[in-house]
């Protein structure tokens, strides 16, 4: 598309005024008039450029631009014509907003945990659209280990976007909170939220060959055998143990937790083999694993497609209990604020892509975007005042 001032400065309102001379022109005439039309249609989309976007060097546009209706200026000086072209394309990319320049090569997704999980689940579908989106590669890079701050710390020194990182309420809310101390950088000014993505409820399940078939029940024969929940956990200072600890407390029983550093399926191998008598499993990995486990209830507001006979936790007599488990985008603090726009306009349009909400609505989670980043972070810091209050009380629970 040509803009008006394009067409304005060229008097070419038609493809017709830029046609190339006909063959009885002389060999020199057509070599002289096709650099001239050749010149043109490679300063044209830059004189468009300038008078769109940059009004201050448009002046100098139209002085070059002029200067081609002179037959004999552009016979006679060519290489002043390419020299100052050349100026004027330098010119445009040095003024040009770093996000008009975004992005121009492949993105790194960071993942905190192992494949199988919520996480995972959601990093690889925003992948697969974001680079529909923004027209790079996107490669998942798996950084697992140390309450997620390996997956932060990738953020730390970064400042352009071309490293990103999908987290959790567990990595970015809770660990900022949980974790302080082992962080070995000031969190709050190396990580900036930049949208949610979505919501996974969880899947309340014990081992299949467990003889309860209610919750109740199944906390009711803890309470006339051992006495304690083990609940099955990635690692301590998570809202598992939250849930886990409220679901205690409504039933008399102590908590313990069973750590696995393999993620959600590995979390799922523990309840089937005992090392753990109940888990807290997103309803990817559920989904992924029906038949493995004996499924008890779910968070949630509503009953899960894939889980229909399963009771909400509100059904099964215990509202209030289930944190929601979602996922989000972040980038570095030190990302210029409208590259940080860009990525948050793409991640919408991404998410919002039919084959996100076919991959998201396949395992019962929702599709949950921010309208603005800093509407994300707030949201961020309410959860961490609450987590900043239970905090004792978690760590304080023994390791089986």
């Amino acid at each position: 598309m040509v803009c008006s001032e394009g067409r304005r400065m060229w008097g070419c309102n038609s493809p017709e005024r830029m046609r190339l001379p006909n063959s009885r022109a002389t060999s020199s005439t057509r070599l002289r008039a096709g650099s001239r039309t050749t010149l043109r249609l490679i300063t044209l989309p830059v004189i468009c450029m300038l008078s769109d976007k940059l009004p201050v060097l448009s002046t100098l546009a139209r002085r070059i631009a002029s200067k081609f209706k002179d037959k004999n200026w552009t016979g006679r000086y060519p290489m002043a014509i390419k020299r100052g072209l050349l100026a004027l394309l330098l010119l445009v990319t040095a003024a040009l907003p770093v996000s008009a320049q975004y992005p121009n090569r492949s993105i790194r997704l960071i993942i905190p945990f192992p494949p199988g999980g919520s996480t995972g689940y959601a990093a690889k579908v925003l992948a697969d659209e974001l680079q529909k989106v923004l027209g790079q590669p996107v490669t998942l890079d798996v950084k697992t280990g140390n309450f997620g701050i390996n997956a932060l710390s990738e953020l730390v020194g970064q400042s352009d976007a071309y490293t990103l990182m999908v987290g959790s309420v567990i990595t970015n809310s809770m660990t900022p909170v949980m974790h302080r101390q082992d962080i070995k950088f000031d969190y709050d000014k190396e990580v900036m939220p930049v949208t949610r993505l979505a919501d996974f409820p969880s899947v309340v399940m014990i081992a299949p060959a467990a003889s309860a078939t209610t919750l109740k029940d199944f906390l009711a024969s803890l309470k006339a055998g051992s006495g304690k929940l083990t609940l099955g956990t990635d690692f301590i200072g998570t809202f598992v143990d939250v849930d886990t600890i409220q679901l205690a407390k409504t039933a008399g029983l102590k908590v313990a937790y069973h750590p696995n550093p393999n993620g959600a399926n590995g979390i799922l191998a523990d309840l089937v083999a005992g090392k753990s008598n109940i888990a807290f499993l997103n309803v990817a990995t559920a989904s992924a694993n029906i038949g493995k486990f004996k499924p008890l209830a779910v968070t949630g507001a509503r009953r899960l497609a894939n889980f229909p006979d399963v009771p909400t936790m509100t059904e099964a007599g215990y509202a209030g209990i289930g944190t929601s488990n979602w996922q989000g985008l972040f980038a570095s603090r030190h990302t210029p604020p409208d590259v940080v726009q860009r990525v948050h306009q793409a991640a919408l349009s991404a998410m919002r892509s039919p084959e996100a909400k076919a991959a998201f609505d396949k395992v019962n989670a929702a599709i949950a975007t921010s309208a603005t980043p800093a509407k994300f972070e707030d949201e961020i810091k309410a959860e961490r005042a609450r987590w900043q209050e239970l905090q004792p009380e978690v760590l304080a629970l023994p390791q089986e």
